[in-house]
């Protein structure tokens, strides 16, 4: 084996070994709870939850090793939807299907946000912005996006 090769070899296990360390310090999405039976008595039954609607995507869809790559978007909850700021997720797609949390932004509802993270690893990378569910306002995540890592 080449120099060059041993390199890469030892870099993709690197990234690999990197990459599965992080995913154990993320934390996965809870499951959602299962709406009640409609025949439930409506004592039991939770005070409906307002809806929130996330659009978010890219700055750049293509971006170098290394360089920012900044997710712009909007988080809006309707009418008499104001609250405290609410914390967003930028998560990522693992192969396995799940997602796991890259970085958080504090945002006001109906306010604009910025998001920002730096990735070193070349590829292909799907992502979304997640808001969990609150007292206030039921859980949404934004359209899935990819963006190109050179």
């Amino acid at each position: 084996m080449t120099t060059t090769s041993m390199r890469r070899r030892a870099r993709w296990a690197g990234l690999a070994l990197s990459l599965a360390l992080g995913g154990l310090c993320l934390t996965a999405l809870p499951a959602q709870a299962a709406p009640a039976a409609p025949d439930a008595p409506a004592a039991h039954q939770t005070a409906k939850k307002k809806p929130v609607h996330l659009k978010a995507g890219p700055v750049k869809a293509k971006v170098h090793k290394g360089e920012q790559i900044r997710i712009h978007g909007h988080v809006a909850t309707g009418p008499a939807g104001r609250a405290d700021d609410e914390l967003l997720y930028l998560q990522q797609e693992t192969r396995a299907g799940v997602w796991v949390n890259l970085a958080s932004v504090s945002c006001l509802p109906d306010h604009d946000f910025d998001l920002g993270i730096r990735l070193n690893v070349s590829g292909s990378v799907t992502l979304r912005v997640f808001h969990p569910e609150t007292t206030l306002f039921a859980a949404a995540a934004s359209a899935v996006f990819t963006v190109v890592v050179l």
